[in-house]
């Protein structure tokens, strides 16, 4: 019987899908969408969607549809943009009818990321919450500049964690990015690589992006479809989801109970979770409030660790790639630092070329190469094409990032790009950190965090390929993953320090950063 019921569920739904796109096929505004490619009844342009790195297929259909692109997945409704022009027009000046969410069925309703406010839709009071509270930790200038002294120590100890087992970087790289983060919103003090919190969040980030794109999955297109029972042939899908909700569960239920009891022992360091939970205490606002906190501090813990974690990545790949690139950063580093300290955010002014290197790296390969989608409130018209309301907006970050009519030579890293005049009003961190009232409320605290880093590495430690047993050098393939967030594939790299100075100005610096 449940079978049946089942059965009959799904086909009343296919049948409601077919009516409502014979309805929409008549539509008075139907000749006027923009272009795309041809659609099929009932299930649109699903035969066409890509099976891998949408973002180069959508890329690749504006050759033949221009750069504003209309599809349709079992009656969802998706606009394609692949220009910074469009995006800054639509998502930025006509910020209130495209600064919604879609429904995102797979990453709310399945697997439990609910309340956060990367998700919820604009006008969602938990939404407003969570991005005012954010911004004013990580958002505004004298409150970032707060966590300055954090940043250098964390800093000091991925330097020399990488000194002392560089085979381990992509582990070190973690641990440095979840002690800022965890010290930061939870107030816990990561002091070894074994510590849960390295880990925890990338567990349940890389379970999440094995789910499909956010917001693209079949499931988000049919919602019917998360009543599959998981015990059900071809519903591995489901299966997949209720691994990742416990592991998202975890993620934010297990670092909040943390902070809770350090809180009520006294020996609760100052963080984002205290300080708002002391807040609502105060204000009698706990019972309302306590949920949406947990969430708020959970899409910091998840937004911060992985995309910093990837552009770190993606920058090392870069280096040992293109070492003339760094070795020019590196002589930049020497000419205006000298070898007697490291450097601080207060030289960032005076490294312009680290700064570019940066720059770089966000354009050469973006973490997030399609973001989050937009959603249409309104009714809207763009160039003579009708934008309906209530549907999704992809923007393809990684199509304006390699755009030629703004980059020469778009797939080769060349951070010199930057110094030349005719580049500088198209800055990657106008592009990488989002679009409008969406754009990411912690982006000062990712990009200071990164410089930081990469102008800390160049001043200590040399980064070079790989040699093998007949003394030939190994150079990796500039290959990334198909995910939500596109990491390099594992790739083989050495790191020595620059000198035995190097070395032992790190361990000076970290005695006293550790001290304090």
């Amino acid at each position: 019987m449940p079978k049946i019921s089942a059965l009959h569920d799904l086909f009343s739904f296919l049948l409601l899908i077919t009516v409502v796109y014979s309805i929409r096929s008549s539509s008075r505004w139907q000749n006027r969408l923009p272009p795309g490619p041809r659609r099929f009844p009932l299930i649109g342009n699903a035969l066409q969607m890509p099976r891998a790195h949408m973002e180069r297929a959508f890329a690749s259909w504006s050759e033949d549809y221009g750069d504003l692109i209309y599809t349709e997945f079992f009656g969802h409704r998706t606009i394609i943009i692949n220009s910074q022009e469009i995006a800054r027009e639509l998502l930025e000046r006509r910020g209130g009818k495209y600064s919604s969410r879609p429904r995102m069925v797979t990453i709310r309703e399945l697997l439990g990321w609910d309340p956060i406010a990367a998700t919820l839709p604009y006008r969602d009071e938990n939404h407003r919450k969570q991005r005012r509270w954010i911004w004013s930790m990580y958002g505004e200038k004298k409150a970032v500049q707060k966590l300055d002294s954090l940043k250098e120590r964390e800093t000091c100890a991925l330097l020399s964690g990488l000194m002392d087992t560089p085979d381990d970087y992509t582990l070190h790289i973690k641990r440095f990015v979840a002690g800022l983060v965890v010290e930061s919103v939870y107030g816990h003090r990561i002091t070894s690589l074994e510590d849960q919190y390295v880990t925890l969040m990338d567990e349940a980030m890389e379970a999440t992006t094995a789910t499909g794109a956010a917001g693209g999955t079949l499931v988000d297109m049919v919602p019917i479809l998360k009543h599959v029972p998981a015990w059900m042939p071809g519903a591995a899908f489901k299966r997949a989801a209720l691994h990742a909700r416990e592991l998202v569960w975890d993620s934010h239920h297990i670092p909040f109970r943390m902070a809770r009891e350090a809180i009520a022992s006294g020996s609760a360091l100052p963080s984002f979770t205290s300080a708002l939970l002391e807040k609502a205490e105060k204000a009698g606002r706990m019972e309302e409030e306590e949920n949406v906190i947990r969430y708020g501090a959970g899409v910091v813990y998840a937004g911060a660790t992985d995309t910093m974690k990837c552009v770190l990545l993606t920058f090392i790949l870069a280096m040992v790639l293109h070492p003339g690139a760094y070795k020019k950063a590196q002589e930049e580093i020497d000419r205006v630092i000298g070898n007697s300290r490291l450097p601080t955010l207060d030289d960032r002014q005076d490294l312009p070329y680290i700064d570019c290197i940066l720059k770089e790296t966000y354009r050469w390969h973006v973490p997030a190469p399609l973001g989050l989608p937009h959603y249409t409130t309104e009714d809207d018209e763009y160039e003579g094409y009708h934008i309906p309301k209530d549907t999704s907006v992809m923007v393809n970050i990684w199509s304006i990032c390699r755009d030629a009519r703004f980059w020469d030579e778009p797939d080769v890293f060349r951070p010199e790009r930057f110094l030349e005049a005719d580049t500088q009003t198209l800055d990657p961190r106008n592009i990488v950190f989002g679009y409008g009232r969406r754009l990411c409320p912690g982006r000062l605290f990712g990009d200071t965090t990164l410089f930081l880093a990469i102008a800390n590495m160049a001043a200590t430690l040399d980064i070079r390929k790989v040699r093998d047993t007949e003394g030939r050098e190994i150079t990796p393939k500039a290959s990334f993953l198909d995910s939500f967030i596109s990491y390099p594939d594992e790739f083989l790299c050495t790191m020595v320090p620059r000198s035995s100075s190097a070395r032992s100005l790190v361990a000076e610096t970290m005695s006293s950063l550790f001290a304090e």
